[in-house]
């Protein structure tokens, strides 16, 4: 079964937008600086291994010197205050593991976006799949969808949109793209 291509973009998005938010507990200090950002890796290495992603490795590995300090045998300053200092010096490549684990997939997800626009463009202008009000949106999608893989011309393209991501992102996609103006118009 394939994995969501998009769903893996927006909570690796998530979770990127919460990290600045998590530098600022840091900056002022917080009490709540390491459980919420043990907390957060937590959540970004569940996201990471539901996705089958290597980079789940990576994320527990920070997580792993954030913990150190609890046992090691040097009992200069506080527990706390050494778990602290771990994490503010790990906070930076704990941030790039992440992005370089999206970077991929969001390209991707771009690349798949620009192509899902052209070929909606394109069904607009012809005309080809008017849009209906008496039928769902998500059958609407459905019908763009089946046109573009049906039709001679746009095949080669619906082929390339299946290259990028599965089928039910496609649909996700699609629908995410379409402005039902256009093809009011068109009909």
């Amino acid at each position: 079964m394939f994995r969501s291509t998009l769903q893996l973009t927006r909570q690796l998005s998530d979770a990127l937008l919460q990290f600045p938010a998590l530098v600022r507990l840091f900056e002022c200090k917080s009490t709540q600086a390491l459980p919420q950002l043990l907390a957060w890796i937590d959540a970004t290495e569940g996201t990471l291994s539901g996705h089958r992603l290597v980079a789940a490795a990576d994320v527990a590995g920070y997580k792993s010197r954030v913990l150190a300090p609890m046992f090691d045998d040097d009992r200069r300053g506080t527990l706390r205050r050494r778990q602290l200092a771990a994490a503010a010096a790990l906070l930076h490549d704990l941030q790039q593991s992440v992005q370089s684990a999206l970077q991929p997939h969001a390209s991707k997800v771009e690349q798949a976006r620009g192509i899902a626009r052209h070929l909606l463009q394109i069904v607009a202008q012809s005309g080809a799949v008017p849009w209906d009000p008496a039928v769902s949106y998500e059958d609407m999608v459905e019908r763009i969808w089946r046109f573009c893989t049906g039709h001679d011309q746009l095949k080669p393209v619906a082929a390339q949109l299946k290259t990028l991501l599965p089928a039910s992102d496609i649909r996700l996609l699609l629908g995410e793209e379409i402005d039902p103006m256009d093809f009011v118009q068109a009909a």
